[in-house]
């Protein structure tokens, strides 16, 4: 122990009080004794504590030993106390054990010498005392503070222990009314308690098990449980107790990643289909326009060569010559059909003279194609866009029209190109049904979900909204740079 002992001796008989300080001092060479031999130094001497060791007599001209023992534990509940009488009988002995004595010694010559044993008891419960007291009380510290929820559950389903995490966690208001709660009837599905109770039983401890319970306000939650069955000495189980700790973000995580892969899944399945679809698109145009194109053109050819070769007169001749004059002509048409296709795949206008002059001509080709009119303005001012960049929001701009605003069937819209900032804003406004900005917006659409992606490439972003009575508008912004790299005026 360190430090000198702090002992009270509470003795009117100076001879009995040398006794205790020689006994003890024997045992105790770094101590310090403080007596009382009187009434009125009781009180003001228990206030200068706190005390090591009290030893008492219990029969004094002015008080007794049990009255002394309730004075010292009143103040000082921790402190040990002997009571070394000349007086006394069992019964005095088992009245002051009941109310704390820790330990009774008689001065005889024949007991006076376990004094100091006594003390030695004494002291070490008493640090026993303190020990368990400071275990519980981290414990309860631990227990109340822990982030996670702690649980005791009977076999009966009654709610023995709960720290604050797990009422906090069940959103109930205090501990009472979640112990008045059947712990059977926190369990969102049957299936799933029984499935935990099973699990508990046939191992004794299960881990990371994953189910749903059922809070005060009727909300279910994820919880991540891990508990064990405590049993008694014969191998029965008594209760069951373990953490529990609320997993529904980190669920509801998980779920919106698998939502992100099917997503994916489908937008690369739907890209996939656009470009067989964009195939089949071009093929048909090629043997439609070109291929028929070319056939007519062979059959004249064949047509002027039987006229030429077959020994034919003047006016063969005349009309060979007629059908020659034409075919510069319809070689003119399958050039314009060629470049028609190849403008359609990418339009020689966008690497030619920039984003803004191809989005005014896509603009002015598909006001022809469909009827719908358009108005363009532009406010870009010497913004250049990497190819890459510029090509990104020209297609943007083509699955807009044909996606939203020719399907809104819009009778005009309307197209505005500028720079905010940093980046480079295309708004295009149908006043078509709203409807179709709404099913297109909608987090699932494959449509916006493409252009989404196609934006997300180059750090932009695509926003699609609808204005009951004005139609959709589209909302597309695009980084002049990428992050990192240096503006150039």
């Amino acid at each position: 122990m360190s430090g000198a002992l702090n002992i009270l001796l509470v003795e009117d008989n100076p001879d009995d009080r040398a006794l205790v300080i020689r006994e003890l001092s024997r045992e105790f060479p770094d101590r310090h004794f403080t007596h009382v031999s009187e009434s009125k130094q009781l009180t003001s001497t228990l206030e200068r504590g706190p005390w090591d060791l009290v030893v008492t007599d219990y029969e004094l001209h002015w008080s007794d030993g049990i009255s002394i023992l309730l004075a010292v534990k009143s103040r000082w509940p921790d402190c040990p106390v002997i009571m070394f009488t000349g007086s006394g009988n069992e019964e005095i002995a088992v009245q002051a054990m009941k109310a704390g004595l820790d330990d009774y010694v008689l001065k005889s010559p024949k007991h006076r010498a376990r004094l100091s044993a006594a003390a030695v008891l004494a002291l070490d419960r008493a640090r026993q005392r303190r020990a368990l007291r400071e275990a519980e009380t981290r414990y309860q510290h631990l227990f109340s503070r822990v982030p996670v929820g702690l649980f005791c559950v009977a076999l009966d389903g009654r709610i023995i222990e709960a720290n604050p995490a797990m009422i906090e966690m069940l959103g109930y208001p205090n501990r009472q009314t979640l112990f008045e709660v059947d712990a059977n009837s926190l369990f969102a599905s049957p299936t799933e308690r029984r499935r935990w109770l099973a699990a508990v039983q046939r191992s004794g401890v299960v881990e990371r098990f994953e189910l749903r319970l059922r809070r005060c306000d009727g909300k279910p939650i994820w919880v991540e449980i891990n508990a064990r069955a405590v049993k008694d000495e014969q191998g029965r189980t008594r209760h069951r107790e373990g953490s529990a700790e609320d997993i529904t973000a980190r669920k509801r995580a998980e779920e919106r990643l698998r939502d992100s892969r099917e997503q994916l899944r489908s937008l690369i399945a739907y890209q996939q289909s656009v470009r067989e679809e964009e195939r089949s698109r071009l093929a048909r145009g090629v043997q439609h326009e070109v291929d028929q194109a070319l056939a007519a053109l062979k059959l004249d050819l064949a047509w002027v060569e039987r006229r030429l070769t077959g020994g034919a007169g003047p006016s063969s001749l005349s009309s060979a010559l007629e059908r020659l004059e034409k075919l510069p002509e319809a070689v003119d048409a399958i050039t314009d059909t060629i470049r028609k296709i190849a403008s359609e795949l990418r339009p020689p206008v966008l690497d030619e003279s920039g984003l803004e002059a191809a989005i005014e001509w896509q603009t002015r080709e598909f006001e022809g194609r469909t009827g719908i009119k358009c108005q363009f303005d532009s406010k870009v001012r010497n913004a250049t866009l990497e190819p890459e960049r510029a090509t990104a929001v020209f297609r943007l701009f083509q699955e807009t029209l044909t996606k939203i605003v020719q399907q809104a069937k819009a009778t005009q819209a309307s197209v505005h190109l500028r720079v905010e900032g940093d980046k480079l804003v295309l708004e295009v406004e149908g006043n078509g049904r709203t409807d179709t900005g709404r099913k297109i917006s909608r987090a699932r659409s494959l449509d916006l979900l493409g252009m989404r992606e196609r934006a997300i490439i180059l750090d932009g972003e695509v926003n699609i909204s609808s204005r009951h009575g004005k139609g959709t508008l589209v909302d597309v912004r695009i980084p002049l740079h990428r992050p990192g790299d240096l503006k150039t005026n």
